[in-house]
């Protein structure tokens, strides 16, 4: 299989967003758990076959704080919106973020579900010199509120010393199907801190 080159997509996050995390979810004006995608971004992220079925379930990473998830989640298209959806995120430093923030993806593009694609946040009120340094450095790239760089741009390199790819030892197996689950209360750390 030829090298796939990656992909590191930024999304300013709107209000209609904010309903993915539960710390939001109360104040949310929007109730869809699902990050707003753009057809450009579903294009480069996804594998074709993909595309054109509308999506599928895609091995997703989030790290935030110290809050770590891996997990099953869907990338699909709803109408003609293309949605980053799933399970709320319950993670209490997620609380901290607005609408104006920024989700991170990287990934390998044109993904199969073959490669895990990792997720993260940058928020005004604890990131901020990273979440001013996005805005300045790519304030000419956000089409949609998406701005998306490739492996190889001064941009890209600029985002991975911050963003690195998924680890190692976070790429070796698969992520837990839904009965593997283990329950909240028996998880480590289950307050989401």
């Amino acid at each position: 299989m030829a090298r796939r080159d990656e992909i590191i997509v930024v999304r300013s996050i709107a209000e209609s967003d904010l309903g993915i995390f539960s710390a939001h979810r109360l104040s949310a004006t929007s109730k869809q758990r699902a990050i707003a995608l753009t057809t450009p971004v579903a294009r480069r992220l996804l594998s074709s076959r993909l595309f054109e079925n509308g999506g599928g379930d895609m091995d997703l990473i989030c790290l935030y704080g110290g809050y770590g998830n891996r997990e099953l989640r869907s990338i699909g298209k709803v109408g003609k919106n293309w949605r980053l959806g799933g399970r709320k995120i319950t993670a209490n430093a997620c609380g901290f973020l607005d609408s104006k923030d920024f989700v991170l993806l990287r990934s390998v593009g044109e993904n199969d579900g073959d490669q895990p694609i990792l997720m993260t946040f940058v928020g005004r009120q604890r990131e901020r010199l990273l979440h001013a340094g996005i805005v300045a450095s790519l304030a000419d790239d956000f089409r949609d509120s998406v701005a998306m760089m490739s492996a190889g741009s001064d941009a890209f390199a600029a985002l991975s010393a911050a963003f690195p790819a998924v680890p190692a030892d976070l790429v070796v197996g698969v992520p837990l199907a839904e009965d593997d689950v283990i329950p909240r209360e028996r998880v480590a750390g289950s307050d989401g801190r």
